[in-house]
């Protein structure tokens, strides 16, 4: 289903809207941008704060632990943020669906 979804700086109204019902503003965005672990997948960038982030930059970030900030690689923008405190399903599908080298 595509839809056509315009940004204010940089962030989509659909992630506008994601941000007001769950309560996220953007300097929690900001933080998890620049301190979170970040996860390449085919079409986005997902930047997110867990336990490791919290406990290795400081206390401060436990507000941001869960929260999962999804950006477009074509440009940057912000698609969508959401709670999730799972961080097992995060991986680079990037490297699962590269092609292989194999040594002759």
């Amino acid at each position: 289903m595509a839809y056509h979804n315009e940004t204010t700086n940089g962030i989509t109204n659909h992630a506008q809207q994601r941000m007001s019902t769950r309560s996220i503003n953007e300097s929690q965005i900001d933080q998890v941008m620049r301190y979170g672990r970040e996860s390449h997948t085919n079409k986005a960038v997902i930047y997110t704060i867990g336990r490791k982030e919290v406990k290795a930059n400081g206390r401060f970030l436990e507000p941001c632990e869960g929260i999962h900030v999804l950006c477009s690689i074509d440009d940057g923008s912000i698609i969508t943020i959401y709670r999730n405190h799972d961080l097992k399903g995060l991986r680079n599908t990037f490297e699962l669906n590269r092609p292989r080298s194999y040594k002759q």
